[in-house]
């Protein structure tokens, strides 16, 4: 009799356990929708980086390095003539290499490249073409790229994040009240991208037989405008 009476008390809280457990399950369940939502902003560029190099070649290091600063000397004169500061002016890199080429098996050794490159920040884009040819005409003979920002790119990258989450609302409202449901909290925001698109310019070296005299010519140059895009993914809990 005792040992019935244990059996009957051992299913009974196994029963109640398992009730529990189900209970629980229940109780964490959460129905939910995930949505995407898109915003971008344009806008006007007023900032502008460009990186240029002067290159020089000589049978002597020494010589294609002397010859390498008097044009670039030159070169940085021209630009803080135009009213460019001196802290917007700086060194990107600095080589010296010797140029090896292959003949029938051999190993020919060429004259020693020095290249010097500096990079410009324009708080006044209208300046790019006027910078860009003074430096060319002064000695600069490599123009890697010439990019184009905007200072209010914080501002936009804000902007185009409210219209995103703005439209991944909506776009949950909607699949919510159409299925019958409310639409409750966010759960959880995942940012997929969120950067501005400045305009690149990439620009091929400038001819080493443009000199000061060739005066006759100006660099077009247009800033056009910065694309922040940001793309976010919600969940959001139904009721």
């Amino acid at each position: 009799m005792k040992r019935t009476g244990f059996i009957f008390i051992t299913l009974l809280t196994a029963a109640v356990l398992f009730s529990s457990c189900s209970i629980k399950q229940v109780q964490y369940t959460t129905r939910t929708v995930t949505v995407s939502g898109t915003g971008t902003v344009e806008t006007e560029n007023d900032t502008a980086t460009i990186i240029l190099s002067v290159i020089t070649r000589a049978k002597d290091p020494a010589d294609s390095a002397k010859q390498n600063a008097d044009r670039m000397t030159a070169v940085t004169q021209a630009v803080k003539e135009l009213g460019i500061p001196e802290k917007d002016i700086s060194t990107q890199n600095y080589s010296i290499n010797q140029e090896i080429s292959y003949s029938s098996g051999r190993t020919v050794y060429g004259d020693y490249r020095v290249s010097n490159e500096i990079k410009i920040t324009l708080k006044d884009i209208t300046l790019a073409s006027t910078v860009i040819d003074a430096a060319v005409k002064a000695g600069a003979n490599q123009l890697s790229s010439l990019v184009f920002g905007s200072s209010n790119a914080d501002l936009a990258l804000r902007q185009a994040r409210t219209a995103a989450i703005q439209q991944a609302q909506d776009a949950a409202t909607l699949l919510a009240g159409t299925s019958g449901a409310k639409l409750g909290k966010v759960l959880k925001i995942d940012e997929v991208s969120g950067a501005g698109i400045p305009r690149l310019y990439r620009l091929k070296a400038a001819n080493d037989a443009i000199t000061a005299e060739s005066s006759s010519w100006t660099t077009p140059v247009m800033g056009g405008e910065t694309s922040v895009s940001v793309t976010v993914d919600v969940v959001y809990e139904l009721k």
